[in-house]
This record gives structure tokens, sequence and C-alpha cells, in this order.
């Protein structure tokens, strides 16, 4: 049985400024289903943060519209909308309210008016996720750039959005944080039936989604599995386990003539 739609943006059309007519986004339309992890891939420039901030109403589109859980995005409707949407930022000196870690994570809770023991469990479950429960008192300026990070998936895990909106937010976490995360990212979006959208660079983790949508110059040129998008674009720098594949390949080893996940080589190599 297909899986609702939670997302569908439809001809979305944004320029910064309206008296040039380079648009930064141009004519994008795509749908996501609830439960399904999409990756967004593309060069600098390409559009991908503007379409993040569109999405949960930071910006205003100049053509097109939003849809987020069959409501369309409005100045009516943002508020409501932002409810069911969190965001994480690449920087995440940005997300911080709170003089501990453990307030910051409980500002989207208290504005919610969550009764004070159903905080603190929400609190404790989603520092835990994100391995900063020990951390709960620090001040968030002492912390390190992945930690802060981390805190800051953290405040958004808490309020258990229907979609989380990743733009560029492992880029300052070291590689065992990252696996970690997409661990906890996973296990999320197979248990809780969280939608998850990351714009990003780094192909392994574009690797790990359901789908991959691949932005150029505004537009939205091509989508696909990773397997399908890394088998067919050859402008996109594969992930780390296709990479090594193609070595294999090219040094007369015998290895399967087609894309291969990190799971499948490691199997594969184990053999």
């Amino acid at each position: 049985m297909a899986r609702p739609t939670i997302l569908e943006v439809n001809d979305l059309t944004f320029r910064y400024d309206l008296r040039k007519d380079n648009n930064t986004l141009s004519s994008v339309s795509f749908s996501v289903q609830q439960g399904e992890w999409v990756a967004i891939v593309g060069d600098n420039g390409s559009g991908k943060s503007t379409l993040a901030r569109l999405i949960v109403g930071l910006l205003e589109a100049e053509k097109g519209t939003i849809t987020i859980d069959n409501e369309i995005l409005s100045e009516d409707t943002k508020w409501r909308i932002r409810e069911k949407i969190g965001l994480v930022f690449q920087n995440p000196e940005n997300q911080f309210i709170g003089t501990t870690v453990q307030d910051d994570v409980a500002f989207g809770l208290e504005n919610n008016n969550m009764p004070y023991e159903d905080m603190k469990l929400k609190i404790e479950d989603a520092l835990q996720l994100v391995g900063m429960e020990t951390y709960r008192l620090k001040d968030p300026s002492q912390l390190s750039g992945g930690q802060m990070q981390r805190v800051a998936i953290a405040g958004i895990l808490a309020l258990k959005p229907d979609v989380i909106l990743l733009d560029e937010a492992f880029v300052m976490l070291d590689p065992q944080s990252r696996r970690g995360l997409f661990s906890t990212l996973k296990y999320l979006k197979e248990n809780e039936n969280i939608t998850i959208i990351s714009i990003t660079h780094d192909r392994n983790e574009a690797a790990l989604a359901d789908r991959i949508l691949v932005m150029d110059e505004g537009k939205l040129i091509q989508e696909g599995t990773p397997k399908e998008v890394f088998s067919t674009n050859n402008q996109l720098e594969p992930p780390f386990a296709e990479q090594l594949r193609r070595k294999l390949n090219a040094k007369g080893r015998k290895v399967p003539q087609t894309y291969m996940t990190e799971d499948e080589m490691v199997k594969w190599l184990c053999r």
C-alpha cells in the first residue's frame, strides 16, 4: 500500500532580487512520502538551502505552492505547519536559546506547554539519542562544534515532528558522531515513521536515503534511488563503497558490475 504524501512542492520559483531575471529556483516540483528519507544534493548555488527555507516558511515563494500534511503553506498557516517540521541548520549556534544544554532542548517543549515530568523524559530521551546526556548542565557555548550540532538535533528530536529537515547538519561532526546520528535517523524513520529530508554535499550521507533529488542552478534535474542516480550521473562523486568498487573493477578484480551500497560491499569483501 502506498504511503501518504507528507510534502508536495509544486512549480516553486524564487528570486532574492525581483529586479533581476535570474531565478534562485525555477519551477521546482517534487513530493515526499511519509516515512521516506530524501536527500537533496547539488553544488553551491544550486538552490538547496533556499529550498529548505521556503519549505519552513522563512522565505516566501514568488510562484508555486508548498503543501505539508495536506495544508498549503501560507502566512496564515505557517505557524501550524512549523509544528510538523523541524529544521536543523549547518551552524548550530543559530539555534541556541537556553543557558544549559537541557534548557535549550526544553525550549520547544515549553512553548508547547508540556507538563514538567513529561518534558524531563523527552529531554532525557533526546539527549541519549545523540549521546549528549552527560552534558545536560553544560553551557552550550562551551561545547565543541560537533557537540553543539548534536544538541541542536536533540532539540528537534524532542519535539518528534512529522518531518526533520537537515540543512548540511552533519558538516561539523566527526565520523563516529555522524555514523551514530545516521543510525538514529534510520531508527526514527523506520520505527516512528518520521520523514527525513537531508540537504547535503556528502555523497555517503545521500547514499543512505531512499531517494535522491539532484539540483543544478535552481532546477531539479534528476531524481531516483541512490543506485539509479550514482549509476547514471557522472557529474556526482559516488559514495565511498561505489568508489571502491570502481577502483577494484579498473584493476581487473572480479567485483559485481553494478552499484553497491556500503553494506553490500562489506558482505562481498567478507565472503
